[in-house]
């Protein structure tokens, strides 16, 4: 029987293996499994890298011993050749036609199946069954972690609460934009502000519970 992915990563994150390829499908669920692998990474002190400039940072050499696992989003085929060729602890995001080439050889994460993963990370990881909380993050997957930490906080008040949806799809926005400035290395300022604005609306959300 095949391991699920969840367990994949899992796996992945500890093991000596120095690649895994992830479909990403579009930036939420991308943004999903890159929440994941920082759940677990964090877990085992390692840090996550955002990067795409992969010809100046794969062979990136950390003074202190810092555990690293760089992530890059790469959709040109050599790009990814030479990324995954590199001596290096790295995730790469990308379409399903490179996926589809290059699955059978790596660790391979298919985002297409991220709604068993959704389930299964709520359910087994975070001992969490619920069904109105699992019903909403399988509609937003880059919201779990948000919406997770809310069930946590207050688990016998807990509801999705539909009439908020423009906050939490503002919320969405903000951090789809986090996601396209580290991977595209963005000012840090801009970064820094629409984290800060994303903690704002979150503390709002959690107000009205």
């Amino acid at each position: 029987m095949n391991k699920n992915q969840i367990s994949l990563i899992k796996d992945f994150i500890g093991s000596n293996d120095e690649s895994m390829l992830i479909n990403q499908v579009n930036d939420e669920i991308a943004i999903f499994y890159l929440g994941v692998l920082k759940y677990y990474a964090n877990n085992k002190d390692i840090k996550i890298s955002n990067n795409t400039l992969f010809e100046d940072v794969l062979n990136e050499q950390d003074l202190f011993g810092t555990k690293t696992i760089q992530t890059f989003n790469i959709a040109n085929a050599k790009k990814i050749d030479v990324t995954l060729n590199a001596q290096s602890k790295k995730v790469v995001f990308t379409d399903y036609k490179n996926y589809k080439r290059l699955s059978s050889k790596l660790n391979s994460i298919n985002g297409y199946q991220f709604e068993k993963d959704v389930v299964f990370f709520i359910k087994n990881e975070l001992d969490i069954n619920n069904d109105e909380l699992l019903d909403y993050c399988k509609h937003n997957p880059a919201l779990l972690f948000s919406e997770t930490s809310k069930f946590l906080i207050n688990s016998n008040q807990y509801s999705s609460d539909r009439s908020l949806i423009e906050d939490k799809n503002h919320i969405l926005d903000i951090r789809k934009l986090i996601f396209e400035i580290k991977r595209n290395n963005i000012n840090v300022q801009m970064l820094y502000q629409n984290i800060k604005k994303e903690a704002e609306y979150k503390k709002l959300s959690f107000l009205t519970y």
